[in-house]
């Protein structure tokens, strides 16, 4: 069963790893990220993949985002 995941700081050396593996078995993945210390490089083969949104965005406030499972 694929999932919707949000992955915060995922252009991150750790987060863009994190972003693969969840990939590889199917979730579909929300990578936030302000790239202070991570890098789009990072996560650049990723973009291309309809299972993979990437949002530059930081986080200081909560953010609301709407996740239809179906």
């Amino acid at each position: 069963m694929n999932k919707k995941i949000l992955v915060i700081g995922g252009a991150g050396f750790l987060g863009s790893h994190i972003c693969e593996k969840l990939l590889a078995v199917d979730h579909d993945i929300i990578c936030v990220d302000n790239l202070y210390a991570g890098i789009k490089e990072n996560i650049l083969h990723l973009l291309d993949n309809p299972y993979f949104e990437f949002l530059h965005d930081d986080l200081p406030f909560p953010r609301f985002v709407e996740v239809v499972n179906g």
